[in-house]
């Protein structure tokens, strides 16, 4: 902790949790006009540049360049500094933060208690991130060694010889990918009919595609009824009657915001029902002061969105307080070879929609042939009554590169017409735009 604090120490502003939100938001109020506490028990950067994005993507390069395992784990922990956060931390209080290296307590409204200290404080911001879902499957101990979350998965140094993931979606996806891409054999277990069932059906069908040829096994309408832990593996028992051994059993399910724990009953909040309004800001009927972001927000779980939270708050702290969460398209992608993408609402979302349209391109451009990539699929929907763009789902070779453009043409409102007459050089994957762009406009004209 930087310096002594006594009992009774104001403070502007609290924030619970030190990761990409808080870190934004600091910078975001770096003029002098918050006296910012931060609460942290675990790493100041939070999840993403130590169990998450940044060791994920240097492991996913690694495969891809044909690196071996031990080279690969050397490399990914030197960019994560072994776990040491101490950078995180100095950037933090540089800007004017103070760091509490401990967990933290609302008690009151505008009261925080951490390590003995009590906190007086105007508005209080919970980023204590999410965590892990273990779903509820008999003989299944979250707290077994041969239980892994993602973290376990993208901090373990040992080459396994199997791995076993219940749940087919990003975060499964990719390690699977990876894992299975440095010898380890692989199968993951989706309970839906397919795996990114929100998205257009080719992209699923892409994706799944995708995984099979990097030798991941693909299971779908998988009913797990239970799991028997060894000290040596672990079995997965299927309603179907199948078994599957591994190694390891690897549980990415899904994750649910940290509210647990963080004193908000001593507020007269139920934490099982948290609402978040556009601004961030805690719904309730009574007059709080809080504010929630990035993955403890409880909506997209990406290092990007909450970044986006923290430039929202800030707006709402110190600026126009004309910011919301949903005043911009959000973009996301996952990163197997080839990625997949998705701009703005799902196809669940859509589909339906008589006012939508949508236009649908297969990957065939010159760069695709030169550079021999293999297939790829980009649908992108409209609104007949706007004539804007409104979402893509896709999955193909440097897709993720593709997303700038398309955030661009959905956050402007840039007319179809005007896209269609655009030009994308050639030879690259981009040209699928003005394929898919001047479809579009064909389209809304029929």
């Amino acid at each position: 902790m930087a310096g002594s604090i006594d009992d009774n120490h104001d403070f502007t502003l609290a924030i619970l949790g030190g990761g990409s939100a808080s870190e934004a938001l600091i910078r975001e109020l770096d003029n002098g006009s918050q006296r910012i506490v931060v609460f942290e028990p675990n790493l100041m950067g939070g999840e993403c540049p130590f169990v998450a994005c940044i060791p994920s993507k240097a492991m996913l390069h690694d495969r891809a360049v044909g690196r071996e395992w031990p080279d690969a784990v050397r490399r990914r922990d030197d960019l994560v500094s072994h776990l040491d956060d101490g950078a995180h931390a100095e950037a933090s209080r540089d800007r004017g933060a103070t760091i509490v290296r401990a967990r933290a307590e609302l008690t009151a409204p505008g009261v925080v208690r951490a390590a003995g200290t009590t906190y007086h404080v105007d508005h209080i911001v919970v980023a204590t991130g999410a965590e892990s879902d273990i779903p509820e499957i008999d003989g299944l101990d979250a707290d077994h060694a041969r239980v892994w979350t993602s973290d376990d998965a993208l901090t373990n140094s040992d080459q396994l010889s199997s791995m076993i993931v219940i749940g087919g979606g990003v975060i499964g996806s990719e390690l699977a990918f990876i894992y299975s891409g440095f010898g380890t054999e692989v199968k993951t277990l989706e309970s839906m009919s397919r795996r990114a069932p929100d998205l257009h059906p080719r992209v699923s069908e892409l994706v799944e595609q995708t995984l099979g040829d990097a030798g991941v096994g693909v299971v779908n309408d998988a009913d797990v009824e239970r799991v028997e832990l060894r000290d040596d593996g672990v079995t997965v028992r299927l309603g179907d009657g199948s078994a599957h051994d591994a190694d390891v059993l690897l549980v990415a399910v899904g994750r649910t915001p940290r509210w647990h724990g963080i004193g908000l009953e001593n507020l007269g909040l139920d934490p099982d029902d948290i609402t978040v309004d556009p601004r961030g800001r805690l719904v309730s009927d009574r007059d709080h002061d809080v504010w929630f972001m990035g993955d403890a927000a409880g909506q997209d779980q990406y290092t990007h969105v909450a970044n986006h939270h923290a430039a929202v708050v800030a707006d709402h702290l110190s600026g126009s307080a004309t910011r919301r969460y949903d005043d911009v398209v959000v973009p996301a992608c996952m990163f197997t070879e080839p990625p997949m993408i998705v701009v703005g609402p799902t196809w669940a979302d859509l589909d339906g929609d008589d006012d939508v349209v949508w236009a649908e391109i297969e990957l065939d451009t010159a760069r695709s042939a030169t550079d021999r990539l293999g297939p790829g699929f980009l649908a992108v929907a409209a609104r007949r009554s706007t004539e804007h763009v409104i979402a893509a789902h896709g999955i193909g070779a440097r897709f993720d590169e593709l997303t700038h453009a398309l955030v661009v043409a959905i956050d402007g409102e840039v007319p179809i017409r005007r896209l269609a007459r655009s030009l994308q050089p050639f030879p690259t994957v981009g040209e699928i735009l003005g394929e898919a762009f001047t479809e579009l406009e064909r389209r809304l004209s029929s």
